[in-house]
């Protein structure tokens, strides 16, 4: 069986739990967030504005005349831990848009970033000692530094549009007016978001939404259907284990356990949503 087909069969189930939970409704605080110092960040919006809990994730959201503001808190280190290795992604779609019509990704995931080294991929997933050869350690901190430095957007119009998230230095999205921020305590993290409302000539990227209008906000970390996944079944596994010879008579069974392995790896998928009501000025 595919191995993209099989992930997603057994994923599918956990899936179906989480998007029939119900959904959160919130009303956005109309304010503009204090930012200080010469970094971006969203730190005052916990002292201003509610702070609401939804699964393992904290969040703060407002608005003003130009922009959607969210601060996200990973409660769960193990969650967090997730979006380092597989990317974070929040999507956000007006009351006429399509599901996932805009999102960004952020940070990108060392799994994505080590796509630009020939077979890393593959190795961070199917070798448990990969990250500990000192060949690969320089290449996984090259990968991290840059899930950091960059994001993935998705702008689609209709439904029928792929999902095909392209990546932007988070500097260049910075001069469009969409700004990112990631604290990283090395067990838990914060990330802030600054997405504007319209597109404009200043800013490219946007949901194209207004205040006073409802919205869906999505949290999601999803391995599984990361968009450059092209591990394929038919490939023979390499790892500390069968490096020495050793062959499992069983196709079937060997591919039934290689899946397990690596869902084990990848870790939940995850995904929320929140519908919230954008404040409008007084």
């Amino acid at each position: 069986m595919n191995f993209i087909r099989t992930l997603a069969l057994l994923a599918a189930p956990l899936f179906l739990v989480l998007s029939c939970s119900s959904t959160m409704k919130v009303n956005s605080q109309f304010s503009t967030p204090e930012i200080s110092g010469r970094t971006f960040n969203l730190e005052s919006m916990t002292e201003t504005t509610e702070r609401r809990f939804v699964d393992d994730l904290a969040f703060y959201v407002t608005n003003d005349e130009t922009h959607l503001y969210v601060l996200v808190d990973f409660v769960s280190s193990r969650r967090f831990q997730n979006a380092r290795e597989f990317g974070f992604s929040l999507y956000v779609d007006g009351s006429s848009s399509n599901r996932r019509s805009f999102g960004v990704t952020y940070p990108t995931g060392i799994y994505y970033q080590l796509g630009n080294y020939p077979g890393a991929q593959k190795g961070y997933l199917e070798e448990p000692n990969w990250s500990n050869m000192p060949e690969n350690r320089s290449i996984k901190e090259a990968a991290e530094r840059s899930s950091y430095r960059n994001a993935l957007l998705v702008q689609r119009q209709s439904r029928r549009d792929p999902m095909q998230p392209f990546p932007m230095p988070i500097a260049q999205l910075d001069a469009q007016s969409l700004r990112l921020h990631l604290d990283d305590d090395g067990r838990t993290g914060r990330i802030s978001f600054a997405i504007p409302l319209q597109t404009l000539s200043t800013s490219q990227f946007s949901p194209d939404i207004r205040p006073g209008e409802t919205v869906d906000i999505g949290f999601e970390i999803d391995p599984v259907r990361l968009h450059d996944m092209t591990i394929r079944s038919g490939a023979p596994l390499v790892t500390s284990e069968t490096a020495s010879g050793q062959a499992r008579s069983d196709a079937d069974q060997e591919e039934r356990e290689r899946v397990t392995r690596l869902l084990r790896r990848m870790g939940d998928p995850y995904e929320t949503w929140v519908r919230v009501t954008l404040a409008q000025p007084n």
